[in-house]
């Protein structure tokens, strides 16, 4: 292969790499109510629970216990630091979560891979964690 052909191929790959690797980054890094938003699901100890995360820091959510009627919620939810998460007063106690000292529900948004999105309540790191769908 002439020297010049073999450059033009590694600059061609090196590029690619490049170019994904600021695409990955541009999604790993985000942590704004738009990519946070979505549909956040648990189902532990008896309880399954929707959490539905709207980028205008609304949310509904929807609990239900094994032999309880379904209970929802709405209310509002904000950001604070890079991941941290705090949801008004109406959010609906999942079983092992702790609140703040203000009574408040709160946690923080994990990314797997940069990717894959988790929500975990305190007490954390242990809390209860609702995943992320990410097919609706």
């Amino acid at each position: 292969m002439q020297p010049m052909k073999k450059f033009a191929r590694f600059g061609v790959v090196l590029m690619l790499l490049v170019s994904a690797f600021v695409g990955w980054y541009s999604i790993a890094a985000n942590y704004d109510y738009g990519a946070l938003s979505g549909t956040y699901t648990i189902n532990r100890n008896g309880e399954q629970c929707t959490l539905h995360l709207r980028p205008d820091q609304t949310f509904t959510e929807e609990l239900k216990r094994e032999g309880v009627a379904q209970q929802k919620a709405e209310g509002r939810w904000r950001r604070y630091g890079q991941a941290h998460v705090s949801f008004s007063g109406e959010f609906l106690k999942v079983s092992g979560q702790e609140l703040n000292a203000s009574g408040e529900a709160h946690g923080q948004f994990d990314k797997a891979l940069g990717l894959f999105l988790s929500l975990t309540l305190a007490p954390l790191p242990d809390g209860p964690t609702f995943r992320k769908k990410l097919f609706h």
